[in-house]
């Protein structure tokens, strides 16, 4: 779970820092005049550009640890012990073909963007159309670049393929883990506004704001850390047939029926 916990704060940071460097230097420190005085394509360019750089550092980020956590998931499964730093060093003879690979989603992001800024209502429903097919047909492009060693247009192929055979398994992975952690941060929400209703005090609203936080927090993390788990336990399982070392064969052919 430190991989989705280090790529969390490193994409806050990003957040951060360009949310202040389009503030300050594109804005002029203004909510309202952009500092920007040439034409207002040449202000576009500038502003979606900013916009892909955003994209390329968060999906290069998201892309490498993620990457690492397949690493040793995949080695578990092969009976390996291995670490946390066996993870990132591995993941960085990956470095290149996941720069590639964020590169791409970035420019595949900042199209979808074009598209829903400037085509309003028909833009923004055919840019979440097409992106729901691109997040689909790569869904395992990533397992397949790092754990099965392809390049980016066998990559690309490969998931597809997984998703053609086993279409109704990526649902339940995609969505089943998802839902099942929101009905608990639910319920989670409900037990705090119960307890702030019976005792309204300003030290009982204060705990349980902080308790539920860090309850949100692990919650979302660890489902981050299961989907993956699943993801590349169902790429193994559409590549080779065989369960994985750690999920029984009712679970996961109870889940594909």
């Amino acid at each position: 779970m430190w991989f989705p916990v280090i790529s969390t704060i490193l994409t806050l940071i990003v957040i951060g820092a360009m949310a202040a460097y389009f503030y300050f230097m594109l804005l002029g420190g203004s909510s309202t005049e952009f500092k920007i005085d040439e034409s207002k394509e040449i202000s576009n360019i500038i502003i979606y550009g900013t916009i892909f750089i955003y994209y390329l550092v968060i999906f290069f980020i998201v892309n490498f640890f993620q990457s690492a956590l397949f690493i040793i998931v995949q080695g578990r499964f092969s009976g390996q012990d291995l670490n946390f730093n066996d993870g990132i060093q591995s993941a960085g003879k990956y470095v290149g073909k996941i720069f590639i690979w964020s590169l791409i989603s970035a420019t595949v992001g900042i199209i979808l963007k074009v598209i829903s800024d400037n085509f309003k209502i028909v833009g923004r429903i055919l840019s979440s159309i097409l992106g729901a097919a691109w997040e689909i047909l790569t869904y395992f492009s990533l397992p397949a670049l790092v754990i099965g060693n392809l390049n980016i247009k066998e990559s690309f192929k490969e998931s597809a393929s997984i998703i053609k055979k086993t279409w109704g398994e990526t649902l339940i992975v995609s969505f089943g883990v998802g839902l099942f952690f929101v009905a608990v941060v639910v319920l989670g929400l409900v037990l705090s506004v119960a307890i702030i209703i019976i005792a309204p005090t300003t030290y009982v609203v204060v705990s349980v704001a902080v308790i539920f936080t860090i309850f949100y927090i692990a919650m979302m993390l660890l489902a981050t850390t299961l989907s993956s788990i699943f993801k590349l336990t169902l790429f193994n399982y559409a590549r080779t047939g065989n369960i994985p070392q750690g999920f029984s064969d009712y679970i996961v052919k109870g889940a594909i029926k």
